[in-house]
């Protein structure tokens, strides 16, 4: 799908609150994936008749793009603001994980992340997805680097690896914790993993 036709679709006023169609579509397919949720589930989920959502979003496919990106804007970028506040680099990486694993225990649905679920479901075969994902994940490995970065320059950490590797690094183990928060691993296990990938800090 043409970027340029997706932010004219998203930036379209509509008399219902569009955030609000988003977040419940978002779930939707956060809960079903794409492949088993119908339009039928879109209206019983969002009220609206298919003429109304087709008008304001396009249709299953660009409705789908629009909610994971809905979902970096929101959930990603909440979970990101940890890294970027100011203070100490390793209590910031420290809190992040702990609100990440906190967020994927408090799943009562174990419904892992949506980025991770749609590359699995779609990436090899639609390259919007696919494309999504990837700067998704770019946009968490540099959020890493600038916090390694930072530790670096103030004494924190003693790693002689590159930050851009020690992000790629972080930016793995992010995946693996929501996949293994997902299967029900246990809280113990998921912070002895978070404990001992900070350790590749020094």
């Amino acid at each position: 799908m043409n970027v340029h036709l997706l932010e004219e679709i998203m930036a379209r006023p509509r008399s219902f609150e569009k955030e609000k169609v988003l977040d419940q579509v978002m779930h939707l397919f956060w809960e079903k994936g794409y492949g088993a949720t119908s339009m039928m589930d879109i209206q019983g989920a969002t009220g609206l008749k298919p003429g109304s959502l087709y008008e304001c979003f396009g249709d299953k496919h660009q409705l789908f793009l629009q909610s994971i990106q809905h979902y970096r804007q929101n959930i990603v970028q909440e979970r990101l603001n940890k890294l970027t506040r100011p203070g100490p680099a390793r209590e910031r990486l420290e809190e992040f994980f702990n609100d990440l694993i906190e967020f994927s225990l408090g799943d009562g649905k174990k419904l892992g992340c949506l980025m991770s679920n749609s590359a699995i479901e779609l990436a090899q075969l639609d390259p919007d997805t696919r494309s999504l994902v990837q700067d998704n994940l770019i946009e968490i490995a540099q959020a890493f680097c600038d916090v390694v970065e930072d530790g670096k320059e103030s004494g924190e950490f003693k790693t002689a690896e590159s930050a851009e590797n020690i992000a790629r690094f972080l930016t793995s183990t992010v995946q693996g914790l929501r996949v293994m928060a997902k299967s029900s691993t246990s809280e113990d296990t998921l912070r002895d993993t978070a404990r001992i990938a900070l350790q590749c800090l020094g």
